[in-house]
Order: structure tokens, then C-alpha cells, then sequence
């Protein structure tokens, strides 16, 4: 009697803990997925990212990759004069860009579970084109949703994300450009030459302070 009495035990206990283990297990292999899918994600902004920066420290790179040869004239490799002052050839590949990553990101299987593929994709890329630090910064949104629904709800459970990756862009041949542009401008103009008065009293007030120490 005591025999059949555990045996029942051990039966009722399987019964409520084997199917609570089963949703457990069954939700973290959910959530691995749509980590699995923002990893995904966060590789495609990083690639993206790069890439951009690349083509506006180097304008010859994206010709160098379509024709696989060095352009010989700047007109066909893109190259603009004082392109960190005016960003309008930035701007055109961010949005070139944009288009490529929300396309890419929009395609990406499942690696288990049908369905969690990314969806609401948003995807924004903003460069910062100054003289002296310029960066290229790309922000993506996406939704994830699991195939599960909460008990009392009709609405299934929906991860959002939001991925954003920032490169630095760095050319000192066009900062150097850059400085020597404002320094011809502010040498041709009265406020230049006011700075260089000012300058020159300042250079004679310290030569007399040295004589007068010495």
C-alpha cells in the first residue's frame, strides 16, 4: 500500500512540474532567439557604420569596390573639396545606406522559431560632418514578436529594440584643408587682420614683460 502511495506521489508531482519545466525551457529558448535576432542586428549597424565612415573619410573607396581599379580623376572618385563643411555627399550616402540596412534587416530568417523574424524595421543614419571631430552614427528600431500570447490577452508578446552604433570618421589631410581655407579667409578679410593687430600687441606686451624680468 505505502508503495502505491509514493508511486502516485511521484505521478501528481510530474504532472504539475514536468509542464511547468517544458514552458520554461520553451520561453528562454524564445528569448535566445530574439537575442539571437538583435545580435543580428546590431552586426548589420556595426557593418553599416563602418562602411559609411569609410566612404567619407576615403571617397575613392566606393569606386575602388565597384570597379576593383583606382579612378584616375577625382570626378569619378567623388571627391569634393571641403566635403566636411558642406555634407551634402554625407547625406546621400547615409541615405543610400538606410535603404540597404532596412532592406538587409527586413530579410533575416529564424534560426527555431517561425515567425520571430524583425519587423517594424526603422532605420536612421545621421552623419556629423564637422572641421574638427565628424562621426556616423547609425540607429535602427526594430520589433520582435513571440509566438506566445499572455493568459487573459489576445496580444502576443512583443520585444522592441533599439540598436545604435556611432564610428568616428578621421581624415587629417582634409582637417589640414580645412584650417588652411579658414586661415586664407581670415588673412583676406578686416576681421583677420584686426586678430593680427591684436596678436602683435600681445607679442610685444610679452617681449617687454621678458626684457623687463630679465
Amino acid at each position: 500500500m505505502k508503495r502505491n502511495q509514493k508511486g502516485a506521489m511521484v505521478i501528481m508531482e510530474a504532472t504539475f512540474v514536468f509542464p511547468i519545466m517544458f514552458i520554461i525551457v520553451f520561453v528562454m529558448l524564445m528569448a535566445c532567439e530574439a537575442y539571437y535576432q538583435y545580435a543580428r542586428v546590431q552586426r548589420a549597424c556595426i557593418e553599416v557604420a563602418i562602411q559609411g565612415a569609410a566612404r567619407c573619410e576615403n571617397p575613392m573607396l566606393e569606386v575602388v569596390q565597384d570597379t576593383g581599379s583606382v579612378p584616375t580623376s577625382t570626378t569619378a572618385a567623388k571627391v569634393r573639396p571641403y566635403r566636411y563643411i558642406f555634407s551634402s555627399e554625407a547625406d546621400a550616402i547615409a541615405a543610400e545606406l538606410e535603404d540597404k540596412l532596412e532592406t538587409a534587416v527586413s530579410g533575416f530568417g529564424v534560426m527555431a522559431f517561425r515567425g520571430m523574424t524583425p519587423t517594424a524595421v526603422d532605420a536612421e543614419i545621421t552623419p556629423q560632418m564637422n572641421v574638427l571631430v565628424s562621426s556616423f552614427t547609425v540607429d535602427c528600431t526594430f520589433d520582435v514578436t513571440l509566438p506566445i500570447r499572455m493568459i487573459f490577452t489576445n496580444e502576443p508578446i512583443t520585444f522592441h529594440y533599439d540598436v545604435q552604433v556611432t564610428e568616428p570618421i578621421g581624415d587629417p589631410s582634409e582637417f589640414v584643408r580645412n584650417v588652411s581655407t579658414v586661415q586664407d579667409y581670415l588673412e583676406r578679410s578686416e576681421f583677420g587682420e584686426k586678430i593680427e593687430a591684436f596678436t602683435s600687441k600681445i607679442d610685444e606686451a610679452l617681449d617687454k614683460l621678458g626684457r623687463f624680468i630679465n
